[in-house]
């Protein structure tokens, strides 16, 4: 249950698919990486036995939203993005209990959900880009090519198969050509089925999606040894960072809708929150958590590697806005954060969403780099 204000309050007692998924591969992860803790395990089980039992739909698509008791209070809308957590959480929770029912589940509905995507045919139906249900034409966002491909990654790190390492192939191709536009150095984010770009959306990046993106190819380029792809998406990370970092009010900004620059910005308000966002001008400076997450992910992979001076910095400048602006600790919430904010990430007496999977998948894949870089006897258990 994710609806929770800064002292742990419960606003709402639902439970989304997409955070059900992302709680089965956080406890599942800790769990395989992290120390052997018994409970972290007995979590996964649960989380994984409450969906089984409750969200999976006898057409083999999964319901959107569930009461506390496991009440579908949304069926499948066409919404797979919590299906991919899903099958994310399934792969992962397999490794630590050694399930296979549960791997041989995770690899059927990821090759389900990827053909679904792959086709003319699919519709985006997202919580991302409302705006986009109303395009009667196959858009894929990068957000959904990067699921793909790291769900991949994880896959075939612990076994082979075909069309899971075409799946990978495909989604580097991508996220490295068909996103990226080399004329203004940047990934876009809307693609038609055809990898054509959409006249509204052709030089509109979202900066913590490109550096999100970036990073999980790097992990799919160490799997492989590919030094050369690697280095790339370092480059490029490099890239996005500076073209989408506020040096006035700190961190990494949402959009940048790249020589528009008296373009409004569809009015937000995000999730948990009662703002009301306007934006207009080349920048969307809508703040989230979650991005600066990323380039801290994104930043220590490649600083451990090369030890570039723009790497630690930026590292350094996203951990200083998360703690200062972002958490609530200096409120007496040290549990508590901002997800969504203003330009300037301005105060809010109170939220309605804590985050289950950015800051904790971010939280321990530092720890595993910072394991590599100090080496893993250094380590104080």
């Amino acid at each position: 249950m994710c609806s929770l204000d800064y002292d742990g309050t419960l606003v709402s007692t639902n439970k989304n698919l997409w955070f059900l998924g992302r709680a089965l591969w956080v406890y599942s992860f800790l769990y395989n990486h992290l120390g052997k803790n018994p409970s972290f395990l007995e979590i996964a089980r649960k989380t994984r036995e409450f969906v089984f039992k409750h969200a999976l739909q006898k057409d083999g698509w999964w319901a959107e939203d569930l009461s506390r008791e496991g009440k579908v209070l949304r069926p499948f809308s066409g919404d797979t993005e919590g299906m991919y957590f899903i099958a994310e959480g399934l792969q992962e929770y397999a490794a630590a209990s050694g399930d296979t029912d549960s791997r041989e589940y995770s690899l059927a509905l990821f090759k389900k959900l990827f053909r679904h995507f792959n086709s003319p045919d699919f519709r985006y139906r997202g919580a991302d880009f409302p705006y986009l249900w109303k395009i009667n034409r196959a858009v894929r966002p990068q957000g959904l090519w990067f699921l793909n491909l790291n769900i991949a990654t994880h896959l075939l790190s612990r076994g082979n198969d075909p069309e899971i390492a075409s799946i990978a192939d495909q989604g580097i191709d991508a996220i490295m050509n068909r996103h990226y536009r080399a004329d203004i150095g940047l990934n876009t984010e809307m693609l038609y089925f055809d990898f054509s770009r959409p006249e509204d959306e052709a030089e509109k990046s979202r900066f913590g999606h490109c550096v999100e993106a970036l990073w999980m190819v790097m992990e799919e380029a160490d799997r492989r040894n590919d030094k050369a792809l690697w280095k790339i998406c370092a480059e490029r990370i490099h890239r996005h960072l500076d073209v989408g970092w506020d040096y006035i009010y700190g961190g990494l900004s949402q959009w940048i809708n790249v020589d528009h620059p008296c373009y409004k910005w569809p009015a937000e308000t995000p999730p948990g929150t009662h703002l009301d966002l306007h934006f207009t001008g080349q920048y969307e400076y809508l703040k989230t958590l979650w991005c600066q997450n990323e380039v801290m992910v994104a930043t220590l992979k490649v600083f451990e590697r090369t030890r570039e001076e723009w790497a630690a910095r930026y590292f350094e400048m996203a951990f200083n806005v998360i703690n200062q602006k972002f958490s609530q600790k200096s409120r007496g919430y040290p549990a508590g954060y901002i997800l969504f904010a203003d330009r300037q990430i301005a105060p809010q007496p109170h939220v309605g969403r804590q985050d289950n999977y950015h800051p904790l998948r971010q939280l321990m894949l530092n720890i595993l780099t910072l394991d590599k870089m100090l080496g893993s006897e250094n380590r104080q258990t």
